[in-house]
Parts: C-alpha cells; structure tokens; sequence
C-alpha cells in the first residue's frame, strides 16, 4: 500500500466549494448538513455517516464511492511499477518545510550518469547530502512552481552545483538562482540520453508546469493521489490542466506529486472523487 493521502475528507469538500463558489453555508445549505458539521468536516473534527457523505459528493459533482473511500481511508493507489524505465533512476526525498512534508526528486541518466533535482522540497542540505552519497553532480534544477516549500533553498542549490534553474514562462521568478532559465510549454530539455518534456500545467499558480519524461511525469501541487492541488490562481485552469494535460497521458503513466504517495494515471481516472467517470 501507498503512503497517506496528502488530502482527507475535509481538504476536498473545501476544494469542491472552491469550484463552485460556495461558501460553507451554501454547502450546508444545497447539502442539507448543518453549518456545525460542515465546519466540523474541514477541520478534520467530523467523518460522518456513509449516506451523509454521499448526499456531499452529489451536491459537489464528485463520485461518491470515491469520496467514501478517501473519507473512510479505504483506498490508496497502487503504486507506479518499480524503475520501469531502465533509462533513469529516479530517487525521492522526503523532506520537511518546518512540520510539513515535501516531496523533491533526484533523476539521473543511467546512460550518462546527468542528473537534475526536481524541486527543492525547502531542504536544500537534504538535497546536496542525498547528491554527495549517491556521487551525482545535478546539472539542472527543475522547479514545478514558486511557492517556498518547492524553491526554498535555491540559492544553497546554486552555489552547492553551479547549474541552470528552469521554470515556466508565466510562473513568479525565484530568487537564488544566478542562470534562470523560462520555459516554454512543450520545451524538450536533455538530460544526457533523456529527454524532458515541460508541460504547460497552470492553476495552482499561474504559471505551473509539469516535467514529463518517458512514461513518469512530475506534477508538483496539480494532482494528488486521490485529490487536486490548491486553486491558488485559478480553478477551472487547474481542472483543465489535469484533465487536459495529465490524465489524457496513457493510464499506465507514472505521477509522482510534490506531497502524499506516488500514483499513476489509470489510478486517479478510477479512484479520484474529482474525476473518476469524467475523463
């Protein structure tokens, strides 16, 4: 089994809300819950009966057996296959921004031996000293987004490597870096033998991207196992970029978020309340 989901019951009725425009009283109220309970389900205080979560799921247009199974922690998807692409090897830190969990990544050309670090999970020292053992030298730094648990760092980074930082065209520029680089949607980036493709993927922020890369693609906050990221800039745009970009990639293609387990395509199509039955 994976990991815990980075979403619970509560984040996603939240999220729901948000694409509607509902506030907690228009969700009591199109729900028939109490505004007490509603509360009580966002602050992770309350999981109520199966029938009350259905009615919840309706009323939002999200699969309830979906829903059911993420509030009653049922469900967890089956993981990506292990190294399936002889091609790279793909290492995950686990890292801290204060108490909470981030997700950054090493991946390396086994041909080559070229590797990149794919956000910076705010813990570049965790970073340079998974680098240091495994004897790789990073030549690029790949950020999904700028917010501080995925750029922190970048500066430490910079000087530890002395390498190019990318990041999408639209997206705020970090600081710490000496040679950022703007990406384009449908950049191809080399990685001695690989090839990474930038997905133009906004709406947790503005200028988003997504890191393709065979049959894996890196997603930062757009998707989680059994949830969508936070519509920080705007959610019909994150709705668009998962259904348009991420799940129309063949169902066996592996998505590895910036928070909670790993996950794959055909996973989430038949698992996430947001979209199983829509795509």
């Amino acid at each position: 089994m994976a990991g815990p989901l980075e979403d619970e019951l509560g984040d996603i009725l939240e999220k729901a809300r948000d694409g509607k425009s509902w506030s907690q009283e228009d969700l009591a109220s199109a729900s028939g819950t109490s505004l007490r309970d509603v509360q009580r389900m966002e602050s992770y205080d309350l999981i109520p009966e199966t029938e009350a979560i259905l009615q919840l799921a309706k009323v939002l247009d999200l699969h309830g057996p979906s829903l059911v199974a993420v509030a009653r922690e049922t469900w967890s998807p089956d993981p990506p296959v292990k190294n399936p692409d002889p091609a790279f090897d793909l290492h995950c830190l686990n890292v801290f921004m204060g108490a909470y969990p981030v997700k950054c990544y090493l991946l390396k050309c086994r041909e080559t031996n070229a590797t990149t670090v794919i956000d910076t999970g705010a813990n570049p020292d965790a970073i340079i000293k998974k680098a240091s053992e495994l004897r790789l030298a990073p030549s690029k730094i790949l950020l999904t987004h700028n917010h501080p648990d995925h750029v922190g760092g970048l500066r430490q980074l910079d000087e530890a490597f002395n390498c190019p930082a990318y990041i999408g065209a639209n997206e705020l520029r970090p600081s710490g870096s000496r040679n950022l680089i703007l990406l384009e949607d449908g950049d191809v980036l080399e990685l001695g033998r690989l090839k990474i493709k930038c997905l133009f993927t906004p709406g947790h922020t503005q200028g988003g991207v997504s890191f393709l890369t065979n049959q894996t693609l890196f997603s930062g906050d757009v998707i989680f196992a059994g949830s969508m990221g936070r519509a920080n800039s705007s959610w019909s745009d994150l709705y668009h970029s998962i259904t348009r970009e991420v799940l129309s990639l063949p169902e066996a293609t592996a998505l590895h978020p910036g928070h909670g387990p790993a996950t794959t395509v055909r996973e989430e199509k038949r698992h996430n309340p947001f979209f199983c039955g829509k795509v």
